[in-house]
């Protein structure tokens, strides 16, 4: 086997607490996130080389070792002792970027799928979340995929009922606040954890979609509120979302519609406007070798 492909689904932040920080200064965090159908496409490649090289097709996407599946690479090779690093890592970009739907962190969980395929080392999916959490805090979901709270800095997963059918209307606008800012701004704001998250799940696993929106809840949303955020938030529930919420840390807001003809309008009303408008189901899984 000398190449591998995999496709790495996108995440959504349905509810986002913080509760306070450990001693080294990272946030904990207790969410409740959900995989979704929009995914990047990773192709790795055995070369001769002895190197790691990535490329991807956008610009502003570095491909070097400030690109989480480039380290996610090396932290997989470090782990299971191989010294013959010789890949070569494509990255199709479809997931948006500064986006809060951990498009960079999806696509090292897709590197560990493929390199752990490629290399048939048999890693289970507890130890690739292990090499994962040494990368990002949002690998370990990504390689879990599915419905789970999320709780510590993001390596402690409990995964949960799937949550019941729907579509979920993304839009990503063009302004938006670094993920480091938005922290730094919660940290100003001095608020404390706000968020109880068994009632959603409760609702979740209840196949109550309403009144899991119902619950939803973003504590960075709530100290950098944006413009545009607002904006889409609007339209959506004018377009008769259930509940929409910027996700993560932006600027992605996302709408939980029950009523397909609505989330189609409510897609086409916001593609007008916005560049990256996305239509999508909730999946149970992580990423996928195709």
């Amino acid at each position: 086997m000398d190449q591998v492909t995999v496709k790495a689904p996108a995440k959504l932040n349905l509810a986002l607490d913080i509760t306070g920080k450990t001693e080294n200064g990272y946030h904990l965090m207790k969410m409740v996130m959900q995989a979704i159908d929009l995914y990047d496409t990773i192709r790795i490649r055995k070369n001769d080389t002895g190197k790691i090289s990535l490329s991807c097709g956008l610009e502003s996407v570095p491909c070097d070792e400030r690109n989480i599946a480039y380290a996610a690479a090396e932290a997989f090779f470090q782990h299971c002792g191989i010294e013959e690093r010789g890949v070569e890592i494509r990255l199709d970009k479809v997931i948006p970027q500064q986006a809060g739907m951990a498009g960079g962190s999806a696509d090292g969980a897709g590197t560990l799928t493929a390199l752990n395929e490629l290399y048939q080392t048999e890693l289970s999916l507890p130890e690739l979340c292990g090499i994962g959490k040494t990368v990002g805090a949002d690998l370990p979901f990504c390689l879990t995929g599915g419905t789970a709270v999320v709780e510590g800095i993001g390596e402690i997963i409990t995964p949960i009922a799937d949550f019941p059918d729907c579509d979920f209307v993304v839009a990503k606008p063009k302004g938006g606040i670094s993920t480091q800012r938005a922290f730094s701004e919660f940290d100003r704001a001095g608020i404390g954890p706000c968020l109880d998250i068994t009632a959603m799940v409760k609702a979740i696993e209840d196949r109550d979609a309403a009144g899991a929106c119902a619950q939803m809840y973003n504590a960075l949303a709530r100290v950098c509120p944006l413009k545009e955020v607002e904006a889409i938030q609007n339209i959506m529930t004018s377009c008769g979302a259930k509940g929409a919420l910027m996700t993560g840390s932006g600027s992605a807001v996302f709408g939980v519609f029950t009523d397909r003809g609505k989330a189609y309008a409510c897609e086409r009303r916001l593609s007008q406007r916005y560049e990256e408008c996305f239509l999508c189901k909730p999946i149970s899984h992580g990423p996928v070798i195709e």
